[in-house]
């Protein structure tokens, strides 16, 4: 069986930043699927958890972004209530890609990227099972970074955890997935509970004191800061010590040119359709 880096160059390769996001609404299966077809090495997409713990494919907390929740008269007195309140048969009755077209976030609809034929299936798209994600990457053997979304309280979160990697198991995809998290002890327990399945720390604004023992404490494979962290030495102090550091969200052709020259793993894109093109 395949190890989880060993599916992807290890330098530059691309990871479609929640799919083709830039092309297809965010972490939609067709996002995925049109990720896959461009070219994209791997995927990265958000992973969060029902009131019926089933486990989804959303980025943000709230719905009303990237969803039609405040059209639902089923969902009255609900609509400003966070993902993890609403049970998966709620969330199937949601649009989940008219939004993209509407507002059109990176006017690819204004520039006539997108044909009729594909606003169709836009419009036909809703918020989709992790498990319908698993059952693509391993058909495809297509790897995917599973990014766990957004604090919950502890037990909540430890049962979240014990969920997503029953399913790996279930579905034997564990060497097609790395799981990273902003909460970093959620990684602790995806290695207490499971050693070999790779995990990555994401970090914003900074990184940890003490960088190196900080990783090695978590027992991560990989790093992931924002890319204006990002410099040649701290990839190099990092592959030093068997940790390859991976960047987000990249999508300036010359700045992508730069990570990999630094020896950057891979760099999430907006534009996987783009970078690969360039790259």
């Amino acid at each position: 069986m395949s190890n989880f880096f060993e599916l992807f160059p290890a330098t530059g390769a691309i990871c479609a930043h929640r799919g083709a996001r830039s092309i297809a609404p965010e972490n939609t299966l067709l996002a995925f699927e049109l990720a896959q077809q461009c070219g994209a090495h791997l995927l990265e997409t958000d992973v969060q958890m029902t009131a019926d713990e089933q486990l989804v494919l959303f980025h943000d907390h709230g719905l009303k972004r990237t969803t039609n929740v405040t059209d639902q008269p089923d969902l009255a007195g609900k609509t400003h209530k966070f993902l993890p309140h609403f049970t998966f048969e709620e969330l199937r009755l949601l649009d989940a890609g008219t939004w993209f077209l509407e507002k059109d976030p990176f006017a690819t609809v204004a520039r006539g990227d997108i044909d009729a034929a594909m606003q169709g299936q836009i419009r036909a798209q809703r918020i989709p099972l992790l498990a319908d994600l698993l059952e693509l990457c391993r058909a495809h053997n297509f790897p995917v970074n599973l990014e766990i979304k957004r604090k919950l309280p502890v037990k909540r979160a430890q049962r979240r955890i014990e969920v997503l990697l029953d399913l790996l198991v279930a579905m034997d995809c564990q060497h097609l997935v790395l799981i990273s998290s902003f909460d970093h002890e959620e990684l602790r327990w995806v290695k207490q509970r499971w050693p070999h399945i790779p995990t990555a720390a994401l970090t914003e604004f900074h990184h940890p004191a003490n960088l190196v023992e900080y990783l090695q404490d978590l027992q991560v494979e990989a790093y992931h800061p924002a890319e204006n962290l990002i410099t040649a030495e701290l990839v190099s102090l990092l592959a030093g010590h068997g940790i390859r550091v991976n960047a987000w969200t990249v999508n300036d052709q010359q700045r992508y040119v730069q990570l990999v020259q630094m020896g950057v793993n891979f760099i999430c894109s907006d534009w996987p359709q783009c970078m690969v093109a360039k790259g």
